[in-house]
């Protein structure tokens, strides 16, 4: 049976350096994902690079109160908002299934769909498009994003129904979607 991350960080925390990169390799994956989606592919390694630079200085002070998963994710957050105040660029979803096994035509107008959800996922504020990303493409609920995140999970679902809206609006703008007297 494999180690928990609490005890991982214990077993480092003791010195085995070996613990450390066993949690590296678990979550490096999932973190540059998260961070994908909410700074973009570009800023995506170097972002999570730092998050596990955080991580190890923030290593020693770690205490099993919570769970590690929301451990983690607040540092990704806290560092994806740090880049955020630094730049602002188009978003990207991240992680997409690969395109290699349809038609070339349905791939390109997947990529098309792809990146129009993209820049309409950027010009939502920060707080609706964390809540959307953590919600949807994270699949967190939201008790857990309101234990990541300090914000009641009711106003969370309202933030979430608010960047659907903004999101779904944001669309027609692009050409994307049915128009609104369609629905």
């Amino acid at each position: 049976m494999e180690p928990s991350e609490a005890e991982l960080m214990r077993h480092w925390q003791d010195g085995d350096a070996a613990s450390f990169e066993e949690i590296v390799r678990r979550w490096q994956g999932r973190v540059g994902r998260l961070l994908g989606r909410l700074a973009g592919p570009a800023a995506a390694p170097d972002l999570c690079q730092e998050v596990f630079l955080r991580l190890y200085v923030a290593g020693p002070r770690y205490r099993e109160e919570g769970a590690f998963a929301t451990w983690i994710y607040r540092i990704a957050l806290n560092v994806a908002r740090d880049a955020g105040r630094r730049r602002h660029d188009c978003l990207t979803l991240g992680n997409h299934e690969p395109l290699d096994h349809v038609a070339p035509h349905e791939a390109l107008c997947r990529r098309e769909a792809i990146e129009l959800v993209t820049c309409a996922l950027a010009h939502l504020p920060e707080a609706l498009r964390e809540v959307l990303v953590l919600r949807h493409y994270q699949e967190m609920s939201f008790e857990e994003i309101a234990r990541l995140t300090g914000t009641p999970a009711s106003t969370l679902k309202s933030r979430f129904a608010v960047a659907l809206t903004r999101l779904r609006v944001r669309l027609r703008e692009l050409g994307c979607g049915p128009e609104e007297n369609e629905s």
